[in-house]
This record gives C-alpha cells, sequence and structure tokens, in this order.
C-alpha cells in the first residue's frame, strides 16, 4: 500500500463517514421531495442563507498534537500489522481529531459530535455548495443528527435514528427508509479504507467514550 493510500486509510473513520452520511441525508431528501414540492421548495425549507453556531472544542497545540500523535501511532501500527491497544477516545479527544486534522477540508470548525449512550449525536453546519446544484450556492445544512455506529467481522454499520434539519425534524416517512441503511456502505468500494476495515475486531461507544479495538490486541 502506498503512503497516499495509507492516509486514505487512515481518515475513512472521521471524513469519509461524515460526507457519505450528509450526502445520503441530502439524495433522501431530494429523492422524496423532488417529486412532490421540486427542488426549490427543498431548499427553502432544510437549507439555510447562513451557517449556524456550532459548539466548539478549544485546546492548545500541544494538547492537540498528543491526540493527533496517539491516534498517528495507532493507525502506524494498524497499516504495519503490529500489535496495538485499543483506542479509546473521549468526546473532547474526539472532536479535536475532527476538527484539527490536514484531511478537515469543510467539516473544520462545522461539525461537533456528542456521545450519549450508545448514540454519536452530530451537530453540523455545512456548506452545500460543493454538491454542484445551482439552488445550493450559498445555503447550508444545518442540523441535529443521532447515529449509531459498530463494527463487527471487519463490517463497519452506521444508521441514523433521529434527524433534524433546519430547525425542523425529518418526515417520518423519510427517516423510515434513512433507519434501515447502512450510511457508510460506499466505504466498501475503496480498497484502502476496506484493508483497514478488515484489521479492526470492534468499534464501541459506551460510557462518553469512542473505542476502536484492532483484531488481536493485547489485554488492557
Amino acid at each position: 500500500m502506498s503512503e497516499t493510500e495509507s492516509r486514505k486509510g487512515r481518515g475513512c473513520f472521521f471524513y469519509g463517514c461524515l460526507t457519505l452520511v450528509v450526502l445520503f441525508v441530502v439524495g433522501s431528501l431530494v429523492a422524496y421531495f423532488g417529486v412532490r414540492y421540486a427542488i426549490n421548495r427543498l431548499v427553502a425549507q432544510y437549507t439555510a442563507p447562513t451557517p449556524m453556531p456550532v459548539p466548539r472544542v478549544e485546546a492548545g497545540p500541544e494538547e492537540i498534537r498528543a491526540v493527533q500523535e496517539r491516534f498517528r501511532e495507532f493507525a502506524d501500527a494498524l497499516q504495519a500489522g503490529r500489535s496495538t491497544p485499543a483506542l479509546s477516545l473521549s468526546e473532547r479527544e474526539l472532536n479535536l481529531l475532527i476538527n484539527h486534522a490536514p484531511q478537515a477540508g469543510e467539516f473544520k470548525d462545522h461539525v461537533h459530535v456528542a456521545i450519549v449512550g450508545n448514540k454519536l449525536r452530530g451537530t453540523l453546519s455545512l456548506p452545500l455548495e460543493s454538491l454542484g446544484l445551482r439552488q445550493l450556492k450559498n445555503r447550508y445544512l444545518n442540523g441535529v443528527a443521532e447515529v449509531k455506529a459498530s463494527l463487527e467481522n471487519g463490517i463497519l454499520l452506521v444508521t441514523l435514528d433521529a434527524l433534524e434539519v433546519n430547525g425542523q425534524p425529518v418526515p417520518e416517512r423519510v427517516m423510515a427508509g434513512i433507519r434501515t441503511q447502512n450510511l457508510v456502505k460506499d466505504l466498501y468500494k475503496d480498497a484502502a479504507s476496506v484493508e483497514l476495515l478488515k484489521k479492526l475486531e470492534a468499534l464501541v461507544v459506551e460510557d462518553g467514550r469512542l473505542l476502536i479495538k484492532p483484531r488481536g490486541a493485547p489485554a488492557p
């Protein structure tokens, strides 16, 4: 695996997954409302002309570097096939990783993730211009989503439990279809992501932490 592929694989947990979830939600809304209300009605009802405030986690450079280094060491050990302990991330550490990595791009300072029970609750305010629709120029997706994430036998499963967009709950008829879908199934079209996921045994959200356990991890 090349260094470029290696870096791509490392980022799949955050940026690849986030992108797929956003695209799936937007696509589901377009499919549902495109016929019934037309795209202009959808844009007016479920997007906004300005971003909404998103909680920010403030930290000094030393704390940020420490979290990034711990994640990098974990990822490097995975890529090299070395035994390594599970990576346990608090809500604070998870947000520092999301918002301070070079791959963050448009997600930087536009996404905050809270750990609530066994779910991830994401608050996001994302520019939609990059989706390529003329109607989405200078429009933002402002919302709150509750997501369940797990990994077993190399299969990453991310499902959306609840979604509020632009201050409004998404209609239950749309949510019923979304809840049955693995929002990150397209990750398996990417060879680097597949290879990385094969090296993981479990992903668990509990007790206020995200735990990523590699196969053959030493006992704590």
